[in-house]
């Protein structure tokens, strides 16, 4: 039987890891993977987005 893997991507502007990692520890067998800054001087448009 196979189990259901989903990958999430979370877009905050503010406070995003901390938010990550109440998810992860909220559902169990989560974990945060990689983490991708956007530069902060670059305008939101040019940011790339999941």
């Amino acid at each position: 039987m196979a189990i259901a893997k989903n990958t999430i991507c979370l877009w905050y502007d503010k406070d995003a890891e901390a938010a990550a990692r109440f998810y992860a520890e909220t559902f169990p067998d989560s974990a945060v993977g990689a983490i991708h800054r956007a530069p902060t001087i670059s305008p939101p448009a040019k940011r790339a987005t999941c």
